[in-house]
C-alpha cells in the first residue's frame, strides 16, 4: 500500500503545482502568516501556493510553515485529509491497517466528502479498497459487507473483484460462507451499476464509462453464478442471468454451459433451445451444448442433413466473415526447421514424415491457464477431423520444468482428453524445454502461448496466439484455415 499511496499522492501534487504555475509570481515573496489571514484565498488556493513553495521554489521552510498554518485553520480540510491518508502507508499488517483506516474514516467521513466532493476521490477509493482486503484477510466478513453499502459501483466492484473472485478461484474461503458474502455484494453492484462512477474527464466518456461498468458487472455476475452453481443453488443462480448485458448473456462459452445446466436442473426445458440458438449466434458453444441442441432438434426432425442446415442458419454471417477475415490475415508461408519430437510412448515423431499432410500444432503448458481453457475446443477439433487422413492434430507441451513429460501426460489423462501428445525437446544450450517452440518464435515475434501453428509441405502456413474463450469459435477458426489449405491445388 505504501507504494500505491506515494505514487498517487505525487501525481496529485505535481498536477496541482502545474495548474497553479500560471499565478506563481503573485506569491513568490508572500509571508505565509499573511496568506493564512486572507479572506479571498480558499483552502485549495492556499494548498496550491504551499505546493508552489515546496516543489517549484524548493523553499522547504516556507512550504512547511504554510502547510502547518493550513492544517491549523482547516483541521478537517483537504490538506489534512491528504496528510492523514499518506500516513496509512505505515501499516505493517492487516490489523494495523484496519485500525488506521477506520480511524481515518472516522476523522474524514466518506458521507461528508460525498456531500461536498473534491478531487480527492482517489483517497477514498484507495482506503476502501485496502480496508476491504484487510477485512477479507482477517475474516471480518460482516464488517466487509456492511462497509460496502455506501460505496459507489467503481469502488465496490474493485473490492468484489480483488476479494470475492480471488477467493473463489483460489478456494481460500468456504463456498457456503463465500456465497453469503458474494450475494450481499452482488446485489449492491446490481443496484449501483448505473451510478456513473466510472465517468472521469479525459479517461472515460459517459458512453465508455457505462460500457465499462456493464462489462465489470458481467464479470462479477459470472463469478457469483458459477459459485451458486457449484453449490447446486440452481434456482438462486438462475435469477442473476437477467442482470447480464446483451453481450454478457451469451458471450462466454463457460457461463453458457452453466446456464444450460441450470435450465435443465430447474426444469425449464422450453427455454433451452432458444437459449442455445442465441449461443450459436454468439459463437460461444461447448461440445455438450452442441450435443444438447442436436438432441432437441432431431427429436422433432430426423431428416438427414436437416440439422446441419438448421445449425448453419443460426450462425451470424457477420461474425463468421470477421472470423474468416482474421484467419486469412494470419495465413503465412514460412519455411521452418524440420524437427523430431518424442510422444508418450517414447517414439520420435518427425515433421519430415508428414509430407503433404495438414498438421495442427498446439503449443501449451500445464501452467498456462488459457492453454488449458482451450482444450475443450481442441478436443472438438480433434474429433471433427478424426477420420480425415489428410489432417493431424498434435498437442506440444513446452516451456515446462521438472518432470515435464509426467506433468503433460498426467494432466491430459486426468481430464479425459484424447490427444496426440508430443513433448518439446530440451535446448542443450539453455537446458529449457522449448527447443522446437523457440525455433518458431522469430516468425511470431512473440514467445507467448497458447500458440497454434498449421504446417503443410514443409512450410508454416498459419499461426495464431491466445484463446478467445469459446471452444466453438476456436474450432471455426482452425477449421476454416484447414479447409483453405485443403482447397489449394
Amino acid at each position: 500500500m505504501r507504494t500505491k499511496i506515494s505514487l498517487i499522492g505525487s501525481c496529485l501534487l505535481f498536477g496541482a503545482t502545474m495548474v497553479f504555475a500560471q499565478k506563481k509570481e503573485d506569491y513568490r515573496n508572500a509571508d505565509p502568516k499573511e496568506l493564512i489571514k486572507s479572506t479571498t484565498l480558499s483552502e485549495q488556493q492556499l494548498a496550491d501556493i504551499q505546493r508552489y513553495y515546496q516543489f517549484e521554489l524548493k523553499d522547504t521552510k516556507r512550504g512547511q510553515e504554510l502547510q502547518q498554518l493550513i492544517l491549523h485553520k482547516y483541521p478537517s480540510g483537504a490538506t489534512a485529509r491528504l496528510n492523514a491518508f499518506q500516513r496509512l502507508s505505515g501499516a505493517k499488517n492487516s490489523e494495523e491497517l484496519i485500525t488506521a483506516a477506520e480511524t481515518f474514516l472516522k476523522a474524514f467521513p466518506y458521507d461528508a466528502w460525498k456531500a461536498n466532493p473534491t478531487n480527492q476521490e482517489f483517497i477514498y477509493y484507495s482506503v476502501h479498497r485496502e480496508l476491504g482486503a484487510a477485512y477479507m484477510n482477517t475474516r471480518q466478513f460482516d464488517k466487509l459487507v456492511a462497509f460496502c453499502t455506501p460505496l459507489n459501483f467503481k469502488t465496490e466492484n474493485e473490492i468484489y473483484r480483488w476479494n470475492i473472485m480471488r477467493a473463489y478461484v483460489f478456494k481460500t474461503v468456504g463456498r457456503d460462507t463465500l456465497a453469503g458474502i458474494s450475494t450481499a455484494l452482488i446485489n449492491e453492484l446490481v443496484k449501483k451499476v448505473n451510478d456513473r462512477s466510472y465517468e472521469e474527464a479525459g479517461v472515460f466518456t459517459p458512453e465508455k464509462a457505462a460500457a465499462n461498468a456493464s462489462e465489470q458487472l458481467d464479470n462479477e455476475l459470472n463469478t457469483h453464478i458459477s459459485l451458486l452453481h457449484d453449490l447446486k443453488q440452481y434456482a438462486a443462480a438462475k435469477e442473476y442471468f437477467k442482470y447480464l448485458s446483451p453481450k454478457g448473456a451469451y458471450g462466454s462459452a463457460d457461463l453458457n454451459h452453466i446456464h444450460m445446466n441450470i435450465l435443465q436442473q430447474t426444469g425449464d426445458q422450453q427455454a433451452i433451445q432458444p437459449f442455445l440458438e442465441n449461443c450459436v449466434k454468439a459463437n460461444a458453444m461447448t461440445a455438450a451444448m452442441y450435443d444438447k441442441l442436436k438432441s432437441i432438434f432431431t427429436a422433432k426432425d430426423k431428416t438427414p442433413g436437416t440439422y446441419d442446415k438448421y445449425l448453419a442458419s443460426l450462425k451470424s454471417a457477420e461474425e463468421q466473415e470477421e472470423l474468416k477475415a482474421s484467419v486469412r490475415a494470419h495465413l503465412t508461408n514460412q519455411e521452418y526447421v524440420p524437427f523430431a519430437l518424442e510422444n508418450p510412448e517414447g517414439k520420435l515423431v518427425r515433421s519430415s514424415d508428414w509430407n503433404n499432410k495438414i498438421v495442427v500444432l498446439d503449443f501449451w503448458a500445464t501452467w498456462c491457464k488459457p492453454c488449458i481453457s482451450a482444450f475443450p475446443g481442441m478436443q472438438m477439433l480433434v474429433d471433427k477431423y478424426a477420420q480425415d487422413p489428410q489432417v493431424a492434430v498434435y498437442m506440444v507441451g513446452t516451456m515446462q520444468t521438472g518432470n515435464y513429460k509426467e506433468k503433460s501426460e498426467g494432466y491430459v489423462k486426468q481430464e479425459g482428453f484424447r490427444f496426440q501428445l508430443l513433448h518439446d525437446a530440451v535446448n542443450k544450450k539453455t537446458g529449457e524445454q522449448d527447443q522446437v517452440f523457440k525455433s518458431f518464435v522469430p516468425f511470431f515475434h512473440s514467445s507467448a502461448i497458447p500458440r497454434k501453428v498449421i504446417l503443410k509441405d514443409g512450410m508454416m502456413r498459419y499461426t495464431s496466439e491466445g484463446y478467445s474463450g469459446s471452444p466453438s469459435k476456436l474450432v471455426d477458426e482452425l477449421s476454416y484455415a484447414i479447409e483453405l489449405l485443403k482447397a489449394e491445388k
